[in-house]
């Protein structure tokens, strides 16, 4: 039985995919089941144009077994919920090409050549920030916090968590939500992936949790920075970085 999954992880496009540098598709391992995971602010202000166009690429994203996407605070139309948004990520038409949108809610990847399956949640929310979609202050995110289930496995918020992989180059405030990251001291997912703070990007592991920040964009949205790619093996916890 196999245990080693390849992940790739983008965040933060902000409705210029079509600009990224580096082609998530050139990631994949044909001889590995690939997971893709976007990690929030997928469009810049969350209009219909700007979903659409987003829903259509990453459905269209071929040679992974799963997609993966959750909000971000640009994604207004996700916060508000449009009557139009339902033709873009109901389960049906997502489902039909292998793409799963998380919102405060789970979902699990079995498969018969893997001994284990795996447990993902994701979430949208942050501390507040500039006035945008899904910001909350810290006693009601902990509440949205409260709903992960303790045996998750891969955490992805779209907010990183308070001292990891949240400050902006030149400041030295940490970001990252205060909850969030008592919450995952206390559940210890074996990764958690975020976006949310573009400067903030890369890799860093502590206390038996792998961290990733995987912004695409930089601070000037540019989109410049590649994904990142690891080999993750479930049963022993080890993994490889292949690219970032």
């Amino acid at each position: 039985m196999k245990n080693t999954w390849r992940i790739i992880c983008i965040s933060d496009t902000h409705g210029i995919h079509h600009r990224m540098k580096y082609n998530v598709i050139d990631y994949i391992d044909k001889n590995q089941e690939n997971i893709l995971i976007h990690a929030g602010d997928v469009t810049n202000v969350g209009s219909q144009d700007g979903t659409r166009q987003f829903v259509e690429w990453f459905q269209n994203l071929k040679g992974f077994g799963t997609k993966i996407f959750i909000a971000g605070n640009h994604d207004w139309s996700f916060y508000r919920k449009p009557a139009w948004l339902k033709q873009y990520i109901n389960d049906e038409n997502l489902s039909q090409s292998d793409c799963y949108y998380l919102e405060d809610s789970e979902m699990t990847i079995t498969d018969p050549k893997f001994s284990n399956p795996i447990k993902i949640y994701g979430s949208p929310w942050q501390v507040p920030f500039m006035n945008w979609a899904f910001n909350a202050p810290e006693e009601q995110l902990a509440k949205y916090w409260e709903k992960i289930p303790l045996d998750t496995q891969i955490l992805i918020t779209h907010s990183p968590a308070h001292g990891t992989l949240d400050t902006i180059a030149g400041r030295h405030e940490h970001l990252g939500s205060i909850t969030l990251s008592e919450y995952i001291d206390k559940i210890k997912p074996k990764i958690h992936i975020t976006g949310h703070i573009h400067s903030g990007r890369g890799i860093t592991e502590k206390n038996g949790t792998l961290y990733i920040n995987a912004s695409t964009a930089t601070e000037s949205y540019d989109m410049i920075n590649k994904p990142i790619v690891i080999d993750y093996d479930f049963q022993t916890n080890k993994w490889n970085l292949i690219d970032m």
